[in-house]
């Protein structure tokens, strides 16, 4: 099982559940899977059980899913631990909120199944456990500014990096602030609202995958253009007071650039 492949399918199965389609999440279960949830009691085996409660949970619940980060254990051969960790606001029925900062363990296995007349091996979960680090009662948090997402809402658009030390990040787009490359242009600072990651991918790789919500302002910066603040001659500041250059060379396209966004942005 290759590490890369198997932490992207987590966080991919996982966000897609939370923004409300649970059928990747449901294909790749084992038949025999075990649910272990944060609460004592909160105990399930097999497939078609664990189906049946997902089902209802989509139908009657709405979530707001935050960034999301893994840490990798391989298992032998043929095995793989990933855990994840994220913020997630629960909207319930009857109006209110839940927030909760969660860890869930994911134990993968490489499964012999036949398909079309021949056997392959897929990665299939074995085991999902949950855990919660804490309570919103009594607190405050960054979701309780969000409204309740409804399910027809538009999804927020994530961005996957590759952490420094085996680990992935899977960022809402709209927390990036910008993005700097470093160690000589091999790697990234991701500058999000309330923390800076350091990451494997390069800039120009970042750039390529999503110049849809980052502008490249300089062979060194990635810039979310929501929070830009002030551009003039040659530099731009954004919404923390971060001021990055902009070349001359690189100006007048960059302000165009930046002006195509805000023109498909402006609010009705």
């Amino acid at each position: 099982m290759k590490q890369k492949e198997i932490s992207a399918l987590s966080l991919e199965v996982v966000s897609q559940f939370f923004d409300g389609t649970p059928e990747p999440l449901i294909e790749h279960l084992s038949e025999n899977v075990l649910w272990l949830g944060p609460r004592d009691g909160q105990f399930l085996r097999g497939k078609d059980v664990l189906c049946s409660i997902m089902q209802g949970w989509q139908e009657k619940i709405v979530y707001t899913l935050g960034n999301m980060s893994t840490q990798i254990s391989p298992v032998g051969k043929k095995g793989m631990n990933i855990v994840l960790f994220y913020d997630i606001l629960a909207h319930l029925p009857e109006g209110t909120s839940v927030v909760s900062r969660q860890r869930t363990l994911l134990a993968w296995e490489e499964q012999r199944l036949q398909t079309n007349d021949e056997e392959e091996s897929v990665p299939r979960l074995t085991m999902i456990m949950i855990s919660n680090t804490f309570s919103s009662e009594g607190s405050r948090f960054p979701f309780d500014e969000l409204p309740a997402r409804t399910k027809t809402a538009e999804l927020p658009k994530r961005i996957l990096v590759r952490g420094m030390k085996d680990e992935s990040h899977y960022l809402d787009a709209d927390s990036v602030i910008y993005i700097e490359s470093t160690d000589s242009s091999h790697h990234s600072l991701i500058h999000t609202e309330n923390k800076v990651i350091p990451c494997l991918d390069k800039v120009t790789s970042l750039a390529e995958r999503y110049g849809d919500c980052l502008l490249r302002c300089h062979a060194s910066y990635l810039v979310n253009p929501f929070y830009v603040r002030s551009l003039k001659r040659f530099s731009l500041t954004l919404s923390d007071g971060t001021v990055l250059p902009v070349p001359e060379k690189k100006y007048t396209a960059f302000k165009r650039m930046l002006n195509n966004w805000a023109e498909n942005h402006r609010r009705p």
